[in-house]
């Protein structure tokens, strides 16, 4: 029984002396941190510092009665590497500067035409305060302004910015909206290409405008989609549910409101390596507005004139996608995954196959009115 006890107390003795060893975890009080919303990376008039890197912050407040708008602070600088200019933005503070709230990373236009996309993401991905689930887009004309502008109709509590990205506000058929582990993926992964979308500002000043879309591609210039162009990738990519397809043919002339639409693709690959790309896709929605009067017994006259407009417009833009090369929705990515490895083509030889590649689009509409005319 003595024997027992001296045991448990070397045991506890041991224990102790080990807890004296442990270090606890690091922690700062709220009032010496101050977090970040955004994060805005530029190309700089220096060329010794060619990386400007903007951060927005917030400034805390004690209630949203005493301050009812949004209020901020900023800081840019620059530096030779994108690590040497945020540790210098943290000489401007007496506060520890918390990127684990920025929920938006904004590259400046002529730093992406400059090929510096995977420098910034290898930075974006290696530290590991910042969130793999921030959005990224391109800043026009920069990053630094699309950052430091506040719209009228933005709030205390909330960067109106966000509401384009994450589906609680506009729901758009223009926007596109990218992770940054996405971001990553694309960039990564051969056989789909990244896509970003463009922030512009109005000339008032006064609102934000996200309407177009960048496709990257390592070794590659950015290509950029239209409008048009990139609601129809997210029509495609079935992003979204919603969008507006413009019908002018035979004397007809009507907007289709799309609610619904359903897509499969095929990737079929013939002798020679010939790639034949099957789509069959399916349209639902009504007619939102028309210059003529329509009647719902000529429904089915209406649904072929859709059908004939939208493989028009979606034949143009696979077109425009073949012919740079880009493949956004990911057909690469379907030949990988349904080809045993050893009868793949190379890399090499699936991009010239691709960019000849042939076209093989079923379009089905499916109008269930003419809309609600009272």
């Amino acid at each position: 029984m003595q024997k027992t006890t001296n045991k448990t107390r070397v045991f506890i003795l041991l224990i102790l002396s080990m807890l004296t060893l442990l270090s606890g975890c690091e922690f700062k009080d709220i009032d010496k941190v101050t977090f970040i919303s955004m994060i805005g990376i530029d190309q700089s008039d220096n060329s010794d510092k060619p990386f400007k890197v903007t951060v927005k912050l917030y400034v805390p407040t004690s209630s949203f009665k005493q301050s009812p708008k949004p209020q901020y602070a900023y800081l840019t600088e620059n530096g030779e590497t994108l690590s040497e200019a945020i540790r210098l933005l943290e000489t401007h503070s007496d506060k520890k500067l918390d990127f684990g709230h920025a929920k938006l990373v904004i590259i400046g236009e002529e730093l992406l035409k400059a090929n510096k996309e995977k420098e910034i993401l290898d930075l974006l991905i290696r530290r590991p305060d910042i969130q793999l689930i921030s959005w990224v887009a391109i800043g026009r004309p920069n990053a630094e302004e699309i950052i430091k502008m506040v719209p009228k109709s933005e709030t205390a509590a909330y960067p109106a910015i966000f509401n384009y990205f994450d589906d609680n506000g506009t729901e758009s058929p223009y926007s596109v909206s990218t992770f940054l582990f996405d971001f990553r993926r694309r960039m990564v992964e051969s056989g789909i290409d990244a896509i970003l979308p463009i922030i512009e500002m109005e000339q008032e000043e006064s609102q934000f405008k996200i309407n177009k879309a960048y496709i990257l591609a390592d070794g590659k210039k950015p290509h950029e989609l239209s409008s048009h162009n990139t609601m129809l990738y997210n029509l495609l990519s079935m992003n979204i549910d919603i969008g507006d397809l413009i019908v002018n043919e035979e004397g007809h002339s009507f907007i289709a409101k799309i609610d619904t639409i359903k897509s499969k693709y095929k990737v079929k690959v013939q002798n020679d390596n010939q790639v034949r790309l099957d789509l069959d896709i399916k349209l639902f929605g009504y007619v939102s507005e028309s210059k003529q009067s329509m009647q719902t017994k000529s429904l089915p006259k209406y649904n072929q004139l859709l059908e004939a407009e939208a493989k028009k417009s979606i034949t143009d833009f696979f077109t425009e996608m073949l012919e740079a090369g880009y493949d956004p929705l990911g057909f690469g990515l379907k030949y990988k995954a349904t080809t045993l490895p050893n009868q793949r083509m190379s890399m090499e030889e699936w991009q010239d196959a691709y960019k000849n590649a042939e076209i093989n689009l079923n379009i089905t509409s499916g109008l269930k009115s003419t809309g609600t005319i009272q």
